[in-house]
């Protein structure tokens, strides 16, 4: 696991709002057992906003590190919400109630805060997951930032997941920008270091050593402004500045990552 990502995962930064963008639900599911169970070990409090299919996984995962589903639901630690049925709450249409959100979602985080005034909660949705995969990305984006305006007055972690294609070139063109725009960590793969080797060899491939050198430094000159690693930052410059390439350089990328 990525050693920054790891690091979130252990001892989130205050108010820090973290992605994860994987391809199989286990990959999430390590994740999300790791950011929960070093929070339980200091006694911190957890609220997820989770899909059914997903929470049995990531509780088994979880009982894989000593910690208890049944026991911390029982002992206040550990409160679920359906993502679906939170979502009806949330909708209006195909928008997403900025009152609706602070008095759902935030009285959520409250009423776990008041029963753990000294600590923090430790948030995980997967609402913005079911609004991309249902097509509502614009109401995806409005809950990434109304989570970020709750936490303007409230003191919580969050961790999200999106199941997304990184090497698809409409998800660099459409989605990622706005998705790594609103999070303060990026995971865009399991497999930071092999996301990076991939890519660097795809862009030296596809545009040459000279053009890739010059790519490279652009972005990395940049990178400290961005909340994903060099690579994922790559991928996305090339998809917005050179679209004649970017199709051939996420086709190589996704061979060299998966090879």
């Amino acid at each position: 696991m990525d050693g920054a990502w790891a690091k979130f995962l252990k001892a989130p930064d205050e108010s820090g709002h973290a992605v994860q963008v994987y391809t199989e639900p286990d990959e999430l599911a390590e994740s999300v057992a790791a950011y929960l169970a070093t929070g339980f070990a200091v006694g911190e409090p957890a609220l997820l906003v989770v899909r059914v299919e997903h929470y049995g996984l990531f509780m088994r995962e979880l009982a894989a590190t000593g910690w208890d589903a049944a026991a911390l639901i029982e002992a206040g630690l550990l409160t679920r919400l359906d993502a679906d049925e939170t979502l009806e709450l949330l909708l209006d249409g195909a928008e997403i109630s900025r009152e609706r959100f602070i008095t759902v979602v935030g009285g959520a985080v409250d009423a776990v805060a008041e029963r753990h005034p000294e600590h923090r909660v430790r948030a995980f949705g997967e609402m913005v997951d079911v609004l991309t995969h249902r097509g509502l990305h614009d109401a995806a984006t409005a809950v990434e930032r109304l989570w970020n305006e709750l936490a303007e007055s409230r003191r919580f972690a969050l961790l999200c997941g999106y199941r997304l294609d990184v090497f698809d070139p409409p998800t660099q063109r459409e989605r990622l920008p706005a998705i790594c725009d609103v999070h303060t960590h990026v995971l865009p793969a399991q497999d930071v270091a092999q996301l990076d080797r991939a890519v660097y060899d795809a862009v030296d491939e596809v545009l040459g050593s000279s053009s890739a050198r010059m790519v490279h430094g652009i972005v990395r000159d940049g990178a400290a402004e961005h909340s994903a690693p060099v690579s994922q930052q790559m991928l996305q410059w090339i998809s917005e500045r050179m679209p004649r390439h970017a199709e051939r350089v996420l086709a190589v990328a996704r061979a060299n990552y998966e090879r």
